[in-house]
């Protein structure tokens, strides 16, 4: 018995999946086969054994029993596979919000239209993340602890799609004029607000649509920018705006229009809350011909996305319409 190695039986047990194994045998075939084969043959030996081997079968019985104790063991015992992966999960969010820059909406859990501070993930640790505030849109007016909502691009996870998670506040950072840094909470889910108001539509194919972006305010009626060098153009085929085969119109929409472009031709010229002039030039298939539209618009969002390109999001706040045909004037709409 010296050299009985126990615990490698155990380790090559632990390797056969057994629950598979029972569900393709039939019990109550085994259970007859068992009866027949093995049980009755005992008896039967037992009987015509004398006294004295009683020690013997006592001893054979407690082995094939501990044998059996040590499969039901193996076979009930809960797998260490089926851990949950929420926490999982929300590591893998959380480190890539980080590692890709992804700048994150904060709101009031009932009131996530009226954004307070947009931030972006600097450290991660076991209890909590720190955010360096990108723009603050009124945090700094209260700062007491308390739970927010947490939003992002939408992603996507085997229950469904994802773009909030609930934290609370831990403290917050106002040494100078603004409030530049927040610490929150670790997410314990994600779950899914509804943000947009209106559908958004991929552009596919740029060359039906080209677009003409100036900086600017709609607070005059007067429509001369539009003869000016656009600062961003997509397709726009003007021999003065460098760049635009560059751009490109990732998504539009009723509320607003998607651009993306490199970095080179937008840093340091857009940011959150830039007020720009918009026109955009559509195919209309039913006509066969552009038809011109005139915007005015916030920059809502700016999003490096590798370094070298920079996506810029546009929502929409005025639509125009030109008064006469010599195109000098401008009439602003509220959306």
């Amino acid at each position: 018995m010296e050299n009985f190695d126990f615990q490698s039986i155990l380790d090559k047990l632990d390797k056969l999946d057994f629950k598979q194994l029972l569900d393709k045998l039939n019990l109550q075939g085994l259970l007859d086969k068992l009866d027949s084969m093995v049980i009755g043959p005992v008896i039967e030996l037992y009987k015509s054994l004398p006294p004295e081997s009683l020690p013997i079968v006592l001893t054979l019985a407690g082995g094939i029993g501990l044998f059996a104790a040590i499969i039901g063991f193996i076979v009930l015992r809960p797998s260490p596979k089926k851990k949950s992966s929420a926490s999982d999960k929300s590591n893998n969010f959380i480190a890539s919000f980080k590692n890709n820059g992804v700048i994150l909406d904060i709101a009031e859990p009932d009131a996530h239209d009226n954004l307070l501070a947009r931030a972006v993930i600097t450290d991660i640790q076991e209890d909590r993340l720190h955010l360096e505030l990108v723009e603050d849109l009124g945090l700094s007016k209260n700062t007491e602890p308390r739970p927010m909502l947490i939003m992002f691009p939408p992603e996507k996870t085997e229950t469904g799609s994802v773009n909030s998670f609930k934290a609370v506040i831990i403290s917050v950072d106002c040494r100078t004029e603004n409030c530049g840094r927040i610490t929150i909470s670790i997410p314990n889910n994600f779950s899914n607000v509804k943000r947009r108001r209106h559908k958004r539509k991929r552009v596919i194919d740029q060359q039906f649509i080209r677009v003409k972006m100036w900086l600017g305010a709609p607070d005059t009626d007067d429509a001369s920018f539009a003869d000016a060098v656009p600062d961003l153009a997509v397709n726009s085929y003007d021999p003065r705006s460098g760049g635009h085969e560059d751009n490109e119109v990732i998504n539009i929409s009723n509320g607003g229009i998607g651009v993306r472009t490199p970095l080179i031709l937008s840093e340091n010229k857009f940011d959150s809350g830039t007020d720009v002039l918009i026109n955009i030039f559509m195919f209309n298939f039913r006509q066969k011909v552009f038809k011109p539209y005139w915007y005015a618009g916030q920059i809502r969002t700016v999003e490096n996305i590798d370094r070298a390109t920079c996506r810029l999001g546009v929502e929409f706040t005025m639509s125009g319409t030109l008064r006469d045909e010599n195109e000098q004037f401008i009439d602003w709409t509220e959306i």
